[in-house]
């Protein structure tokens, strides 16, 4: 038989049980509360979740749409672009016509097209690429100019200024090119015979190799007009690189330019027109994929990029009245490497006094003294 409790004992009884359905409870409401907390942090992340895919999608999206806004941007500014060499090349007053006046045709023979693909990978120009060439030469010489008669740039270290023979002369070499501007006045001269006399002698290997005495080898490959050939030329090197080529447009066109005055009352900065001739030789991207050769994959032959103009102005001085004949060289070659580059300098050197030797007159005329 159990034993009955007494009224005091019933009492514990129900206090220790309601003590513990207060805990019981407490721990529900702390579990509750734990499952809430967790659910919230769960829907914090679902939606943090939720925002990250949208920025990603939005980025995306954003993304492709300022692809396309380059893309556009990029299109624009080359319209642009060619639309104002367009509009510069119709103001400028270097112009090309299908005989210049005074100059004779030259007769030379041209490589077959096929054969002209197969061994130089070139393809035809048209009249359009050959404006666009004598354009880019006019830029690219400008540039030369610009950077080396500058009085900062006479001042580098990589720059060489020096006079000879009358000529003024301007050097630099870096890394694998080389800029130059040789300059000088003459009195008396006729710029278009010079400039006739010139033309002929670039386009024929024998009367070529006079000037630039390294040539071996300088054939026609197209004749855009009769003012305007494209020619490959290779160039012996006594170096491991034994053959520097270049595929090049060789143009003659009647031109007026600014001149500036170096000497006299007018020398603080001003300009007089010269008008006369320039004979470029611009280099060209062949155009038409194709093997290398043994040569090329040797080493042994390498292309040299080439963008040259020889100017000839009559030029009349408003001031002073005084009349003269300017002659510049000036140009940019790119063989390779430093070492070609200053050898390069050299043989553009020498080179150009042979020219002025041929066509002009003896640079220096050694008088005999009677005993």
């Amino acid at each position: 038989m159990a034993r009955k409790l007494s009224p005091a004992q019933v009492e514990a009884h129900r206090q220790q049980n309601r003590e513990c359905m207060r805990q019981a409870r407490q721990s529900q409401r702390q579990r509750l509360q734990e499952m809430k907390t967790t659910v919230q942090n769960l829907e914090k992340q679902y939606n943090d979740l939720t925002n990250r895919s949208h920025t990603a999608t939005s980025t995306k999206r954003l993304g492709a749409e300022k692809l396309l806004l380059q893309s556009m941007l990029k299109q624009k500014a080359a319209w642009r672009l060619q639309l104002q060499r367009i509009i510069d090349f119709e103001a400028s007053s270097v112009h090309h016509e299908p005989q210049l006046q005074g100059v004779p045709e030259v007769v030379i023979e041209v490589m077959d097209e096929l054969q002209a693909a197969r061994e130089f990978g070139f393809q035809p120009l048209t009249e359009q690429d050959l404006t666009q060439i004598i354009m880019d030469n006019e830029r690219y010489v400008s540039h030369v100019k610009n950077r080396l008669l500058s009085v900062g740039a006479q001042r580098e270290l990589r720059t060489r200024c020096m006079q000879a023979f009358g000529w003024d002369i301007v050097q630099r070499v870096e890394d694998s090119v080389l800029e130059f501007v040789y300059t000088k006045r003459f009195h008396g001269l006729n710029v278009l015979d010079v400039m006739k006399k010139s033309w002929t002698n670039g386009l024929i290997l024998e009367e070529f190799k006079k000037v630039k005495t390294e040539t071996r080898h300088l054939q026609a490959l197209q004749r855009v007009n009769s003012n305007a050939f494209v020619l490959a030329r290779d160039v012996f090197s006594p170096s491991d690189i034994s053959t520097f080529r270049s595929v090049f447009v060789r143009f003659l066109v009647e031109a007026a330019k600014d001149i500036a005055v170096e000497s006299g009352p007018a020398s603080s900065g001003e300009v007089v027109v010269g008008t006369g001739y320039i004979l470029g030789t611009q280099s060209v991207d062949p155009g038409c994929p194709r093997p290398p050769s043994m040569e090329e994959l040797s080493g042994k032959l390498a292309w040299a990029d080439l963008s040259l103009s020889i100017e000839a102005f009559d030029v009349v001085n408003s001031v002073t009245g005084e009349s003269y004949q300017q002659i510049s060289w000036v140009g940019r070659t790119d063989y390779c490497s430093e070492e070609h580059a200053r050898r390069n300098a050299s043989d553009t050197l020498q080179g150009m006094l042979h020219w002025e030797v041929l066509v002009i007159a003896p640079a220096l005329k050694l008088v005999s003294i009677p005993n």
